[in-house]
């Protein structure tokens, strides 16, 4: 059976880029061992450029384009790739989370801001065969967005869990016994605050998806739909009101700080507990 298409939807433009590399290599009568000898790096990462199964960093444009000679022509190349809409995306969305004064959220999984290392790497291994990309600059990325939560100006952080994320078991148990320790750790913090909705609270559902609304120090505020290789983002006033009430109502009908705390260790202990050999409990 064949490997699953990637739905990175940059992969035109990588995949441009990479066919672009692969002409002024072959112009030049190189191989990939070759290129990869003069450039500092392996055959191997030449050819997944090439094929548009890695997406090169700027260091990777500079290092090709100066050994192959080709004054600056690769690094326009990557320039035009990063100028594209999904890229200008994900800065647009770092840029409304690290200047947020609060950041509110609906989440069916531990939110990204709350994730441990463990618990990041285990999700984004999953779903690196369909997107694609290099796993540690996502886990490094993921930890910068986290950092901004450790700020002495920290955004507040409030977050409306469904239950399911408590049971949704990522990699294994260990990881999630983990997580959601460190979810509990993390729910005392100054500026945060986790509730959970109960499987019995007439709760979270799949419809609502993942709900983000960013409020900045000035100015109108931000609601963000999460999709599956994207999302959209919200700035009609008046639709982002209505964001807000959605998350206002799920908020009310959450249990408090405290009994989420409760029933995420219930969780804990009744479905991840220091029973599997090996598994080192805190």
């Amino acid at each position: 059976m064949p490997a699953p298409k990637r739905l990175d939807p940059a992969g035109s433009r990588v995949a441009k880029f990479g066919a672009f590399l692969r002409e002024l290599r072959e112009a030049k009568g190189w191989s990939q061992a070759k290129l990869g000898s003069e450039a500092a790096m392996s055959n191997s990462l030449v050819s997944k450029i090439e094929t548009g199964d890695y997406v090169p960093t700027m260091d990777h444009a500079v290092a090709l384009d100066r050994a192959l000679g080709v004054k600056g022509r690769l690094i326009d190349a990557l320039d035009r790739m990063n100028d594209s809409p999904d890229a200008k995306w994900v800065q647009k969305y770092f840029k409304l989370e690290s200047t947020a004064i609060k950041i509110r959220q609906l989440s069916g999984l531990i939110p990204a801001l709350l994730q441990n290392d463990e618990y990041t790497r285990a999700i984004l291994e999953r779903n690196l065969p369909l997107y694609g990309g290099d796993l540690e600059e996502k886990i490094a990325y993921r930890r910068r967005r986290r950092a901004i939560l450790l700020r002495p100006d920290a955004p507040g952080f409030s977050v409306v869990v469904g239950e399911g994320a408590l049971h949704t078991v990522i990699s294994d148990a260990g990881v999630m016994r983990r997580q959601l320790l460190d979810l509990i750790d993390a729910s005392v913090r100054p500026g945060v605050e986790v509730r959970v909705m109960p499987f019995d609270g007439g709760g979270y559902t799949n419809e609502v998806g993942n709900l983000i609304i960013f409020d900045p120090k000035k100015g109108q505020s931000t609601a963000y739909r999460a999709g599956g290789v994207g999302g959209l983002f919200i700035t009609n006033p008046a639709h982002v009101a209505e964001y807000a009430a959605l998350y206002d109502q799920f908020h009310a009908d959450a249990l408090d700080a405290e009994a989420s705390r409760m029933l995420i260790r219930k969780v804990v202990e009744e479905k991840y507990p220091c029973v599997p050999p090996g598994l080192t409990c805190p």
